[in-house]
């Protein structure tokens, strides 16, 4: 019996993407660190993930840099809007839900708040078809948002999936607070990279099915 597992076992499979998971989370924390690069970054990782998630073992760091400096400046058409929606909407949650108005008339507070929330759940949604479509297919940014948004409605499910997973670290580091550390190391060892490979499994079948039509396109 070998000591150590052999390069073909599932063991070793196992470890090494999980490897792989840690690197790509590092390089895709590194890229969001000047915030406006956030987006070529997450699209990076949405590449890498995605051929993972397809099986076709992709050299990590390569991979990523080479998606990120081809997507940075799309990526700019597309994140710096959604950075700009991201801390309106927030703000006006934050003011909604805390300010003397919202203690007065709490049914329409509560309803305005209820739509911010709304909108950005939609955000969300498109968002996690926005980064694979943009990291895969070479097309103007408002195709692939259209695109997003259809994907986002017509494989609703997945999208539910995707937005749980989107969502549940930081439900547990609010609902927990006995948790907050392990999830706060959580996000900074694997966090991102993990959630987007997770969606990225989830989406396999339609995004190797879109790039099959592509290539037979093509």
């Amino acid at each position: 019996m070998a000591l150590f597992p052999g390069p073909d076992s599932p063991a070793y499979r196992a470890w090494s993407a999980a490897a792989d998971v840690v690197i790509l989370n590092v390089l895709t924390l590194a890229g969001c660190l000047p915030v406006v690069t956030a987006g070529a970054s997450l699209t990076a990782c949405a590449r890498v993930a995605g051929e993972m998630a397809a099986d076709d073992d992709p050299a990590v760091v390569s991979t990523w840099w080479r998606s990120f400096r081809l997507n940075l400046r799309q990526s700019l058409a597309w994140w710096l809007p959604v950075l700009v929606l991201v801390t309106l909407g927030a703000w006006e949650y934050l003011l909604l839900s805390g300010s003397s108005l919202g203690e007065q008339n709490g049914g329409m507070s509560g309803a305005l708040s209820g739509l911010v929330l709304a909108g950005g759940v939609l955000l969300v949604a498109i968002l996690v078809w926005l980064l694979p479509l943009a990291a895969f297919f070479d097309a103007p940014v408002c195709r692939h948002l259209s695109n997003a948004l259809r994907l986002a409605v017509g494989r609703l499910g997945v999208t539910v999936l995707a937005l749980v997973i989107v969502a549940a670290p930081a439900i547990v580091f609010w609902g927990l607070p006995a948790s907050r550390a392990a999830v706060a190391w959580f996000m900074v060892l694997v966090g991102p990279a993990f959630q987007i490979h997770l969606i990225a499994l989830l989406q396999r079948p339609t995004m190797v099915a879109l790039r099959g039509a592509s290539t037979s396109e093509s």
